[in-house]
C-alpha cells in the first residue's frame, strides 16, 4: 500500500469511529471541518447544517465538480420513557429484523459516549394500528442514564475492521462516500492541481435526502455545477465486489446525465493509460435513491459514483427478512482506493465525447441510405 492509499484507508477508518444517524451527524461532521481545516480547504456550513468545501486553484477557469456524501446512517431515536424502557422509532430503512428481534444497541450520549443497551419488540410495530408506521421498539440501557429525548441509537457493530482487503464497518454507508471525498481533496490540494471542485457533505439522506434536497433547492452551488454522488450500494446482478468502483447510469428514480457520466469515463480512460490497468463498473443502480436525484429535480446536471456494499443496511439477508439478522457492512478495500482514484482524476480530466458521437458517418454509407428504399 503506498503513501496516498495508506492516507485513505486510514480517514475511512477515523471516519467510521463517529457513529451517526439522521438529525445526529456532529460526530462525522466535526472530523470532515478538521481535516477540511487541515488541507485549507475553506468552507461553509448552511442553515441545514450541510458542510460545503470549495478547492479552486486560479489556474482553473471551468465550471466546478462537486463530489457529495452523506453522513448519516439508519439508526433509531429515543422519542419517550415508559415502565418497559425507552420507546424508540426506527430512523431511516432498518432491516425488519432490526425490529422484530432482540439485538445489540449503543445509546449515544450528547457527551459522547456510548451506552451499552438491548432491544425488544414492540407490540405497537407487529400490529394494525395508528403507530405501526414508526417502526417502534423498546430499548433497555444495561446501566441507569438520564438520556435527552430524542436521542440517537446506533447497531453495536464495530467501528472499522479490515482483513484480506475486506472492509466491514457499521456504516460504510455513507461513511466510505464521505472518506473517499476528503481523501482526493488531500491528493488535490498536495499536488497542487488546477481543479474547482466542491466537497459536499450532506445530513438527513437516510430518510428522505433532505439535507441534499435543501441545498440543491436553495441554490447554493453554481446552477452549472456538475454533481457526482458518491454511495455505497447494493450489490445487485451485474454488480461484483473486487472489480472496481461503479460509475452510476441512474438510480431506482431517475436516470442521470449521459454529459456528467462522460467525466467519470474520461477518467477511466485516462487512469487506464496512465496506469496500465484499472478496474470500474458501469451500471443502472436500482437498488435504492441516491442524492444525485435530489439535485437532478431542481435542474443540476448529475451522475453517480458508487461502491458495492455487501450487507447493505445493515441487513444479512434481504432487507425485509423478519428472519434474517444484523450485522457489519462491507466493501473490498482496493474498491475503495480506486474510486478515490477516479474522484481526483476526475477532479481535472477534461471530458471526452461519446466515441458514437466522434466519429463522422462514412459518405458512402450516407449515400447508400439517402439513395435507396428500404
Amino acid at each position: 500500500m503506498d503513501h496516498k492509499d495508506l492516507i485513505a484507508t486510514n480517514i475511512l477508518k477515523d471516519l467510521g469511529s463517529y457513529p451517526a444517524t439522521p438529525f445526529f451527524e456532529s460526530g462525522p461532521a466535526e472530523y470532515v471541518k478538521r481535516t477540511l481545516n487541515r488541507l485549507s480547504i475553506p468552507y461553509v456550513r448552511d442553515s441545514f447544517g450541510n458542510i460545503i468545501g470549495h478547492h479552486q486553484d486560479s489556474r482553473c477557469k471551468t465550471p466546478a465538480i462537486a463530489f457529495v456524501a452523506h453522513m448519516d446512517h439508519p439508526g433509531f431515536e429515543v422519542i419517550e420513557t415508559s415502565t418497559h424502557g425507552l420507546i424508540a422509532k426506527a430512523s431511516g430503512g432498518v432491516p425488519s429484523a432490526a425490529i422484530a428481534k432482540t439485538i445489540p444497541v449503543l445509546i449515544l450520549s450528547p457527551d459522547g459516549n456510548r451506552i451499552p443497551a438491548f432491544t425488544t419488540p414492540h407490540p405497537e410495530s407487529a400490529a394494525p394500528d395508528d403507530r405501526r408506521g414508526e417502526r417502534l421498539i423498546f430499548v433497555h440501557p444495561r446501566a441507569k442514564i438520564d438520556l435527552p429525548i430524542p436521542s440517537p441509537i446506533v447497531f453495536d457493530l464495530p467501528d472499522f475492521v479490515l482483513e484480506d482487503n475486506l472492509v466491514r464497518m457499521r456504516a460504510v454507508d455513507d461513511l466510505a462516500g464521505c472518506a473517499a471525498i476528503l481523501a482526493s481533496l488531500d491528493q488535490l490540494v498536495k499536488s497542487k492541481t488546477a481543479v474547482n471542485v466542491y466537497g459536499i457533505f450532506t445530513r438527513a439522506e437516510e430518510i428522505g435526502l433532505y439535507g441534499a434536497r435543501l441545498l440543491a433547492e436553495a441554490n447554493t452551488l453554481p446552477t452549472e455545477t456538475i454533481i457526482v454522488s458518491i454511495e455505497s450500494s447494493p450489490v445487485i446482478p451485474g454488480v461484483v465486489q473486487g472489480a472496481g468502483p461503479i460509475i452510476r447510469t441512474g438510480d431506482a428514480a431517475y436516470t442521470f446525465s449521459a454529459t456528467a457520466e462522460q467525466i467519470l469515463s474520461s477518467a477511466c480512460d485516462s487512469l487506464q493509460k496512465s496506469l496500465g490497468e484499472f478496474k470500474s463498473q458501469r451500471q443502472l443502480m436500482s437498488g435504492g435513491v441516491c442524492e444525485a436525484t435530489a439535485f437532478a429535480a431542481f435542474g443540476y446536471t448529475v451522475t453517480g459514483l458508487a461502491f458495492p456494499l455487501g450487507n447493505y443496511h445493515n441487513a444479512t439477508t434481504h432487507f425485509a427478512d423478519l428472519n434474517g439478522a444484523v450485522a457489519a457492512e462491507y466493501i473490498q478495500l482496493p474498491d475503495y482506493l480506486a474510486g478515490v482514484r477516479l474522484i481526483t482524476e476526475a477532479a481535472s480530466v477534461k471530458p471526452k465525447e461519446p466515441s458514437l458521437l466522434s466519429h463522422k458517418t462514412p459518405q458512402d454509407i450516407r449515400s447508400r441510405l439517402e439513395n435507396s428504399s428500404s
